[in-house]
């Protein structure tokens, strides 16, 4: 009796040491899940994610190799001390021509990439109150036909990542 109660009293606490390794989660994009960026980038994708920070900052990245081209998704959410003047810096990182886009967060803007070596990529800046996000989707041109205008998918990704900040 007094030997099975120490192989009991073992087996617990190995399982109360081993099971906290063993069920360690990775840290989650708040923005999008894995299979969303992997149906927007056309098959099964690699995430990285920084940790958010306390307000909730955080870059997401979602990358799939297609043979020798590799497509990929990053989402950034920053929160600005003094929006009206931060977000200015935001808009500077737009590599083409600025559009604005209606209905998604409160100052969005599509970049109308127009360089051949930007063939299949889109990048949507906006903000929500205090936050800042950036989109940067780079897909094979070949599978790719938003024609230098905003792909559904795209404004998907701007409208799920704005709502999620209101």
């Amino acid at each position: 009796m007094k030997n099975n109660f120490w192989m009991i009293l073992l087996i617990v606490i190995a399982g109360v040491v081993i099971a906290p390794a063993r069920c360690r989660a990775e840290t989650q994009c708040p923005w999008l899940n894995a299979s969303t960026a992997a149906g927007v980038l056309g098959g099964e994708v690699i995430a990285t994610v920084v940790a958010p920070t306390p307000q909730g900052d955080t870059t997401c990245g979602f990358t799939r190799a297609q043979g020798t081209y590799l497509s990929s998704l990053r989402i950034e959410v920053n929160t600005m001390h003094l929006p009206t003047k931060d977000f200015a810096a935001y808009l500077a990182r737009c590599n083409g021509t600025a559009s604005p886009l209606k209905a998604i967060g409160n100052e969005a803007i599509q970049c109308v990439l127009t360089r051949k070596v930007d063939a299949g990529a889109e990048q949507i800046i906006g903000r929500v109150r205090d936050r800042a996000f950036v989109i940067d989707l780079r897909r094979n041109p070949a599978g790719h036909s938003a024609s230098g205008g905003l792909s559904d998918e795209a404004r998907n990704l701007a409208e799920q990542v704005a709502g999620a900040l209101f």
